[in-house]
């Protein structure tokens, strides 16, 4: 190239070099300059002097053979000294090898870079025919795994300024219910236009910011988007040890161990259904129906035992409870408030939304008492300390909040004589009952009334029955438990899955017992041992039946 003068000084100087590097690397290939004339749009003469001046500085290599230009080498030098001081890639590294080993597919950490998401190290695997990422490749935040597993705990103004270009009201809607339910589950699945398949959990720092993602993604003849689910607890554990290494605080997760002694009773899975997260289970005496939920995949869920017919009615928005409602159709408990499902023609109505004034909140487990009053628990949607609460929801749609300071509240249950109220905090493995004034729909005096063991599981969804035996459904120990009134166990059933979630009597007399659980976050390996995961349960329970259960009044 003949010599040019050096390229002018001006805010958009380093702009334009930019925008060249970015063409010349979108391409993976030589390009001429008639080429870059008409990708670029620049004037030949600014052209000339830009190219010239990224050839000298190395950043551009020109081949006078050819007349063509490539990246050049310094790109690789400048690269070497930021991977030399990135804690994070070194603490990754081991990580990222061991995941690729063990699934065969090719893995990779990204980091936000302005506004992108960037592919800092890759794991490729062999068996790939071709490589769905490559190290440096920009990631759309809202279009890939790896970014909408960061984007989901981020600020909505960081998040915001990924998009290329604004969101339309219908469309930011969608997108902030996809992070909500990226945040619930902990990590975040996509399926490209072409097919591909990722999924990622975010790495956080010593603060709790997420600072990368890491991810598996595979074509998408080697991984659907159903298996890349029972990825997931592979990948949060790679990712909380990489935190972990470069000075995190980690978090374990556990599929629990086998209890030895049960009660001799056996649990049938209903229908084909397998949920990520089924929960609220409710026997409804108007449909003569079981009704529960599944959170995550989000679905309200129908079984009724006279036909043995199931069904489920795919929802657009995160889900943890259905309710049956006097008026008509099912109260649903979402992110966006609690809201009327009209049983003819699907419409969804704001009833109440005691926590519209609180951003990052969702709603976990409701029941109604014997006069169709809601009480209804709320929690962050990244189950954030103390950030929970206990409302009554009247129905007028007033709402009133009772308790709080909650992390993950959970089962609720009344006693046959009205006087009592249990409330669970998963968290804390503790099951709370307050003192219940039924005709002024007060409660006082919190007090732990069961506590588990550390390596005992967590208590869940709770149920009452007609002896005023409470139910529960215990989390990572595979079984249900029953409690006398005075808190005393009494008898273990053990259930074929790990992580039950909570249960009802159901059935025209009441005597059958159904149990929801949960695949989320389950390995490959914990999946094969409990196939059934994610099934709903029943078992008849001899001598045993339950309570009716009263649908909002509203």
């Amino acid at each position: 190239m003949a010599e040019s003068p050096a390229i002018p000084t001006g805010p958009g100087v380093l702009e334009k070099a930019m925008g060249l590097l970015n063409i010349v690397s979108a391409k993976r290939g030589p390009m001429s300059f008639t080429e870059l004339l008409h990708a670029s749009g620049l004037p030949k003469a600014t052209l000339h002097r830009t190219l010239n001046t990224l050839v000298r500085e190395g950043l551009l290599r020109h081949d006078a053979y050819s007349k063509s230009f490539q990246l050049g080498f310094r790109l690789l030098e400048l690269a070497h000294e930021v991977w030399s001081d990135f804690d994070l890639r070194v603490a990754a590294q081991d990580e990222l090898i061991r995941l690729r080993d063990a699934l065969g597919h090719c893995v990779l950490l990204a980091v936000p870079a302005g506004r992108h998401i960037t592919v800092v190290a890759c794991e490729e695997a062999s068996r790939e025919l071709h490589a769905p990422a490559r190290m440096g490749q920009r990631l759309d935040a809202r279009t890939s795994a790896a970014g909408k597993a960061i984007a989901a705990y981020v600020a909505a103004a960081q998040r915001d300024a990924w998009s290329e270009q604004p969101l339309d009201a219908e469309a930011a809607v969608l997108w902030h219910r996809e992070l909500d339910l990226t945040r619930a589950r902990g990590y975040a699945v996509e399926v490209s236009e072409s097919g591909d398949v990722g999924v990622a959990a975010p790495v956080f720092d010593v603060e709790g910011r997420p600072v990368a993602a890491v991810a598996v993604t595979a074509s998408a003849t080697r991984l659907d988007a159903q298996r890349a689910h029972t990825l997931s607890a592979q990948l949060i554990g790679a990712a909380r040890a990489i935190t972990h290494s470069a000075g995190g605080q980690p978090m374990s997760i556990s599929a629990g161990v086998k209890p030895s002694v049960m009660a001799p009773i056996e649990a049938h899975p209903v229908g084909s259904a397998r949920a990520l997260l089924g929960e609220g289970p409710i026997w409804s005496t108007r449909d003569q129906a079981l009704i529960w939920v599944d959170i995550l995949a989000p679905a309200v869920h129908w079984h009724t035992p006279a036909d043995k017919h199931s069904r489920h009615t795919p929802l657009g928005t995160m889900v943890s409870m259905a309710m049956p409602q006097a008026s008509g159709g099912l109260l649903l408990a979402t992110p966006g408030g609690l809201m009327n499902l009209d049983a003819e023609d699907g419409a969804l109505r704001l009833v109440a939304h005691p926590e519209a004034e609180r951003s990052g909140q969702r709603y976990n487990d409701g029941k109604c008492d014997r006069l169709g009053r809601l009480w209804i628990s709320s929690m962050d949607m990244g189950a954030a300390p103390n950030r929970g609460a206990l409302y009554r929801v009247d129905p007028d749609g007033s709402a009133q909040r009772m308790d709080s300071g909650f992390t993950v509240p959970n089962g609720l249950g009344f006693s046959p004589d009205n006087r009592r109220l249990y409330f669970t905090d998963t968290f804390r493995k503790t099951i709370y009952q307050y003192d219940f004034d039924f005709a002024a729909g007060t409660i006082a005096q919190r007090r732990p009334m069961i506590v588990f063991d550390d390596k005992d599981g967590k208590p869940d969804g709770l149920t009452v029955d007609s002896e005023g035996c409470l139910w529960v459904a215990v989390w990572d120990a595979w079984r249900v438990s029953r409690f006398s009134p005075e808190g005393e166990e009494l008898m273990r059933i053990r259930l074929p899955v790990p992580r039950p979630t909570s249960c009802c009597f159901g059935g025209p007399a009441l005597r059958t017992l159904y149990v929801t659980s949960a695949s989320v976050r389950l390995s490959s390996e914990a999946l094969m041992a409990a196939p059934l995961s994610g099934a709903l349960f029943a078992l008849e329970v001899p001598g045993v039946s339950g309570l009716p259960e009263v649908g909002f009044t509203g």
